[in-house]
């Protein structure tokens, strides 16, 4: 059989050319199918593609015009079938892992409540459910990614391109659920197939098709054997409107319009079984001419007993390749099946077989009248069995009696619910490179339907080209396998879970019109599923300006803010760290310095800040890399570069941040003893400075002008003053007031010389350098982290750190606030995208400042590009930030969350509502303190919360990210190559060492 499949039209139409042998009537009877050339395959194309074999007269004649399989029209929103006119909607994969069981009801629900309002009429309305996959497209993904950085480097570019790659090279699949609905018929006659409002009947009107016969379009038909056809664009108006309230009937299911790319995809996938479909130009809506006619797909099959054989040839080599794909049926099913999550059937064939299995269900919408009628008409006929075994002595079957009761039971619950029903086969389709793996996947499949849901499966023979046939979208051939046809409620479609997947990270929406946001970097995986998420996603889409990363030590969670952290700053995006453990700058040093880093002279170089530099042994084996990075070591740096109101956007907020930081350096018990002369002493230095702002003013400066030559108070000034009120006490003999001065004395002199708080205090503090480059990373070598959460139970040392912490925070979050820029690649003004990584979070957000902080950083961030990153162990604050939010109105500024193993329940409780989740949620918490180390929850910009593991892909990330003291030497002892495209994919170095392999997603057929 060979068949040829043209898209075109006069206004525009699809047309699908089937090419019969003469022995046509054998290959419906299982032997093979032929093509005009006597026995062998043959290939055939249509005009305006290309030529190919086979199109001789005999070929022209037959394709004949009653053997086409009609698609006359098809755009966005509509396609025509013959002489019916469908609509599609592609539903989105929505994750079921971690729902409870009322929202599992829910989501079972949903279908059915979207249905009721198709089936509200008096008419049947056809329906066909395709579950497919579509080979992830991440070529094409890549070249987006890159065409959305600001800045992006060729490795970059490079970086994205080769994640294509593998993506592709492992068969990355992607879920696709499609429902199209038969909206009606063009001609008169059809008297039960369509949705058309009330009153409406589908009348034939003038001009609806007619041929196109002048002589251009005379030579087409001639070439192609199809005529054009005209369908009048005030009808085609009608059925799109007609459409749209159908899309508006169904808006509870969420989904999208069926467009014209994905509709050709679609008709393409049945002839492919598992060959990829090869993309072409014909993809995407367009304005189509009379008689422009498109190839859409060109194959040739055979018509096997239990199977078909597909043949596909590649384009440039003419090699053939084939595909064995074959449909089964399910033939008996449960009488009463119990919703569960693990054995809905449509879930279940998703996420339980080891191979793809798509899902074909015809079914047709009966309304409530007619669906009692004929629920009466079968109680009635059993119940007459029934008594005439009586009647003859014989005593009823239970099986029998069952059934009579469960028909009762079906008619007493349509007169209480009034509720439509669903005349519904369900197919299930599997393919294969060769037969013998075609069989075992089909006994996979019969085995574990039958063993786990109790369902048989059959495969037809002799049926298997109708079936194929029923899987392109539209109307679909009469199968003489009725008994298989099942009568059931609506419900059945959606307790089947049909659209629960595994699909998790960026998720463009579009809003009036507009589409936000975009696909990201590649994170890891959810099942079969690619996971991708980039910083910015969130706030493009009008989300939140935050990124939480949280996890025990060890969980991985340094490796998933390192790799972010690289690609991020490649893109373009500014980034600053603080990092209070030099992982971050440790990965910079290895990526510009190779194995260098290995040497013991290595790090005293980096202390004193010379690498790179003449006064350095240690050269860059990537000068580029090197040169757009920053390591600043604070410790070593001169004092005074944290005084508050050299880190402040202005004075006001300088005075406030001045008390935070004596409050956090003091701790509340000695604050409180020496508050009031310290709030005297602020008083009195910002009165010095607002004298000095009057009277440059009325010198003749502007405002501006008069700020910028104002020298602002300082933390110093503060100290001098709160010194000077006690002399001036102990000179006038005020005792208790020398008693208070005394204690504050002491106690803030002694600040301006202790380890961290000396970086608060300078008679002169000069700020940090700019920090324009792509890297900027702030360690604080020796810093020592609090062991304890609360504050109250922090040691000297401990509240010294954290509070010069929480100071490196502000300053960051100060730097990042920079006004618009030329973009380097498009020349066009607007804000760079900038990100704020703060490791060991905890420490800042366990103070009320530090969370005051926190939440004003990541609110204001949004509305200049800034994202502040937050990686810590302790869940407990970023929870507050989030409650505060939520008391208060707010929006979530927390976008996305990636949670890592959790140590104890206790820790669990306190990660679970950063997720959207109960903190006594037990699936949740088992989960976060079961995963391994690479593995954690996600929770994305939709809310959804499912299971990601990480992969880095390239072995040089893997290298750079890793932060054990113990395997880092040995795998930073090789230089990174200077390109990314001759990096190694963990794959292959896992290959070639026979090391276990990385997380990656389950085989792939």
């Amino acid at each position: 059989m060979l068949m040829l499949i043209l898209l075109g039209g006069a206004v525009a139409f699809f047309l699908i050319a089937m090419l019969l042998a003469a022995n046509s009537q054998k290959s419906r009877q299982g032997q093979q199918a032929q093509g005009s050339g006597g026995g062998r395959d043959s290939r055939t194309s249509g005009a305006g593609s290309r030529s190919g074999g086979g199109s001789g007269p005999g070929d022209r004649a037959a394709r004949r015009e009653e053997t086409r399989l009609p698609y006359r029209y098809a755009d966005d929103m509509i396609f025509v079938h013959g002489d019916s006119v469908w609509t599609g909607l592609v539903l989105p994969t929505a994750i079921d892992e971690y729902l409870n069981p009322a929202e599992l009801q829910a989501m079972a629900e949903a279908p059915a409540r979207a249905l009721l309002n198709l089936a509200r009429g008096d008419r049947n309305v056809e329906c066909h459910y395709r579950k497919v996959y579509r080979p992830i497209t991440a070529t094409e993904w890549a070249e987006q990614l890159n065409a959305v950085a600001w800045d992006p480097t060729e490795n970059y570019r490079a970086y994205n391109l080769r994640k294509a790659e593998y993506q592709e090279r492992i068969g990355a699949l992607r879920e696709r659920n499609i429902l199209l609905v038969k909206l009606g018929s063009l001609k008169r006659g059809s008297g039960d197939g369509g949705v058309l409002p009330d009153g409406d009947d589908p009348v034939e009107e003038p001009g609806l098709t007619r041929s196109v016969l002048d002589t251009a379009d005379r030579a087409a038909a001639g070439a192609t054997g199809v005529h054009g056809e005209y369908l009048a664009p005030e009808l085609l108006a009608r059925w799109t409107q007609v459409a749209r309230e159908v899309h508006e009937s169904l808006e509870a299911l969420h989904g999208t319009p069926l467009s014209r790319e994905e509709l050709v995809w679609l008709i393409r996938k049945p002839l492919h079984g598992d060959l990829p479909v090869p993309p072409e130009p014909v993809l995407g809506s367009r304005a189509w001419g009379p008689d422009q006619f498109d190839l859409v797909v060109d194959f040739s099959g055979e018509n096997r007993k239990t199977h078909i054989v597909l043949h596909q040839y590649d384009e440039v080599t003419g090699e053939r390749h084939t595909s064995y794909t074959t449909t089964l049926v399910a033939a008996n099913w449960p009488t009463e099946t119990r919703f569960r999550q693990s054995t809905a059937w449509a879930r279940y064939a998703a996420q339980n077989v080891e191979f793809p299995v798509e899902i074909d269900l015809r079914f047709t919408l009966i309304p409530y009248a007619k669906f009692k009628d004929r629920a009466a008409k079968i109680r009635g006929n059993l119940v007459d069995e029934m008594n005439d075994m009586a009647g003859s002595g014989r005593t009823p079957d239970t099986r029998l009696a069952a059934q009579v009761t469960r028909a009762q039971h079906l008619v007493d619950d349509l007169e209480e619910h009034k509720m439509p029903g669903m005349e519904a086969q369900i197919r299930f389709t599997i393919s294969a490179a060769d037969p013998a793996e075609l069989e075992r996947r089909r006994r996979v499949l019969e085995m574990q339907f039958k063993q786990d849901l109790k369902v048989t499966l059959l495969r037809p023979t002799r049926q298997q080209w109708r079936l194929l046939q029923s899987q392109l979208p539209g109307n679909a051939p009469k199968l003489p396998i009725a008994p298989y046809l099942r009568l059931q409620e609506v419900e059945q479609l959606g307790a089947g879970l049909p659209t629960a997947g595994t699909e998790l990270g960026d998720n463009p929406e579009q809003r009036s019109g507009k589409r936000l946001g975009w696909v990201g970097n590649l994170v890891g995986w959810a099942g079969r599923m690619p996971v991708h998420y980039s910083l910015h996603v969130g706030p493009a889409r009008n989300d939140g300006g935050g990124l939480a990363i949280v996890g025990a030590s060890g969980g991985g969670k340094s490796s998933l803010a390192l790799q972010k952290f690289y690609e991020e700053s490649e893109s373009g995006v500014r980034c600053l760290v603080i990092d209070p453990k030099t992982d971050f700058a440790q990965l910079c040093y290895y990526l510009a310095f190779g194995s260098q880093v290995n040497d013991p002279d290595f790090a005293r170089d980096a202390e004193a800040g010379v690498l790179g530099t003449p006064e350095s042994r240690f050269q860059p084996v990537n000068g580029e890399f090197w040169a757009d990075t920053e390591v600043v070591d604070l410790l070593k740096g001169q004092a005074g570069v944290l005084d508050p109101w050299v880190i402040a956007r202005d004075v006001p907020s300088g005075r406030l941040l001045a008390e935070s930081m004596l409050r956090g350096f003091l701790g509340d018990e000695d604050y409180q003893r020496v508050r009031l002369p310290v709030i005297e002493a602020m008083a009195t230095v910002v009165g010095w400075y607002n004298s000095a702002l009057r009277q440059a003013t009325e010198e003749g400066l502007t405002p501006r002008d008069a700020e910028a030559r104002t020298p602002r108070p300082t933390l110093w000034q503060v100290v001098d003053e709160v010194v000077r009120a006690y002399d001036r006490a102990e000179a006038a003999g005020d005792r208790e007031a020398a008693k208070d001065l005394k204690l504050a004395r002491m106690l803030l002199t002694e600040l301006r010389t202790l380890p961290y708080a000396r970086l608060a205090f300078a008679e002169r503090p000069q700020p940090l350098s700019a920090m324009r480059k792509r890297r900027t990373v702030i360690t604080l070598r020796g810093f020592q982290s609090p062991a304890a959460s609360d504050p109250r139970n922090w040691n000297p040392a401990e509240r010294l750190a954290a509070t010069a912490l929480m100071a490196v925070v502000e300053l960051g979050s100060q730097m990042l606030d920079v006004g618009y820029e030329k973009n380097p690649v498009t020349g066009e003004i607007g804000l760079r995208p900038k990100a704020l990584f703060v490791d060991e979070a905890y420490v800042v957000t366990a103070t009320e400042s530090g969370r005051d902080l926190m939440r004003r950083a990541l609110k204001q961030g949004r509305s200049y590009l800034a994202v502040t990153v937050l990686i810590t162990q302790q869940a407990i604050d970023l929870v507050q930030i989030e409650d505060s939010e939520a008391r208060s109105g707010g929006a979530n500024q927390i976008h996305t969350v990636f949670a890592f193993k959790q140590k104890s329940p206790q820790e669990a409780s306190l990660v679970a509502p950063l997720l959207g989740r109960p903190e006594n949620d037990a699936k949740v918490l088992s989960a976060l303190q079961e995963l391994r180390t690479g593995v954690c929850l996600q929770r994305d910009a939709d809310k959804r919360v499912g299971t990601v593991a990480v992969d880095l892909v390239f072995q040089e990330i893997l290298a750079a990210t890793d932060t054990n003291g113990t395997t880092r030497p040995a795998r930073q002892g090789i230089d990174p190559p200077l390109s990314v495209w001759d990096w190694s994919f963990l794959q292959e170095a896992a290959d070639a060492t026979g090391a276990a392999r990385p997380a990656e997603p389950p085989p792939a057929a």
